[in-house]
């Protein structure tokens, strides 16, 4: 039988209840799943057929150890999903702004340096944003997000600078489409598989569950489905030309059309345990199909 590790992390041992789905499906493909944390130190990685990322949720908070521990197995030829060019890619937000440099429709962004003095009061004056969300460019799950507003931008400047004393920054407006609800397309190895709607809690913008959000399969009409799919591949440029294990699609339905949010190559929640009952199924074909390359 073949062995696949799966990647997890020290608070989540026994991975997500979503990723928990795909263990059974994997015995059925002759696949033994090993759940090991990234930073255990004592892992023989080369033992392993494959290595998927999935639950390594603290990556954000440890980004120059994860990033070097991504170093180390692609040093190590270790076959990893998703490629370690992509996950050191995909790690910093700016990817974003090189999709959008290459046709991809995304939220209209500052970029603020760690190294910059910016006036938050002259940012939002200038786009005429009246309320904005400050992000770091390395963050996941809503974690580090802080909403500001050009009334109180005096007052808000100190969330700013706390977040530069951290890292870089992205400013971006409130966009009021996210009432209606964010979109998540999950894709394997690029064929489309599913869609979920994230609603944000009451009085907040915040889809994730911590926020009181809540999530539901939905359908998505084939445009909407077809702009993922070009938004992957024009990833792809980036990231050398493979077609990703896994990948989830965030955006917001904007005037008729799909504008990105966030590209999820790393560890996204895929969310198995709300989609439809094939979708546990479809991932662990395909990790079974990658696990059988790699042998």
């Amino acid at each position: 039988m073949i062995e696949v590790a799966l990647i997890t992390y020290p608070a989540l041992p026994d991975l997500s209840n979503s990723d928990q789905l795909l263990l059974a499906p994997l015995a059925e493909y002759s696949i033994h799943p090993v759940i090991l944390s990234w930073d255990n130190p004592n892992v023989d990685w080369q033992r392993y057929s494959t290595v998927v990322l999935r639950s390594c949720w603290d990556y954000p908070q440890r980004a120059e150890e994860f990033r070097q521990w991504i170093i180390h197995l692609r040093e190590m030829n270790i076959p990893l999903y998703n490629s370690p060019q992509t996950v050191l890619w995909n790690m910093q937000k700016y990817y974003l702004r090189e999709l959008e440099q290459h046709g991809t429709r995304i939220i209209p962004t500052v970029w603020i340096t760690s190294t910059s003095n910016p006036s938050l009061h002259e940012s939002l004056e200038t786009h005429h944003w009246e309320q904005a969300v400050l992000k770091p460019t390395i963050g996941a799950s809503g974690k580090g997000i802080q909403v500001v507003t050009r009334e109180n931008a005096e007052q808000d400047q100190q969330k700013l600078d706390g977040l530069l004393a951290v890292g870089d920054v992205m400013l971006q407006p409130v966009v009021e489409e996210i009432r209606a609800g964010e979109l998540s397309l999950v894709f394997f190895r690029n064929n489309f598989s599913y869609a979920i709607r994230k609603l944000p809690g009451s009085g907040t913008i915040f889809v994730n569950s911590a926020y009181g959000g809540s999530r539901t399969a939905v359908d998505v009409p084939p445009q909407v489905i077809e702009t993922a799919q070009l938004i992957l591949e024009t990833a792809m440029r980036f990231t050398g030309n493979q077609l990703y294990l896994y990948a989830r699609v965030d955006g917001l339905i904007v005037s008729g059309e799909f504008v990105l949010m966030e590209l999820e190559l790393i560890e996204p929640g895929l969310l198995m345990d709300i989609a439809p009952p094939h979708a546990a199924r479809h991932f662990a074909r395909v990790i079974a199909e990658s696990a059988g390359k790699n042998t």
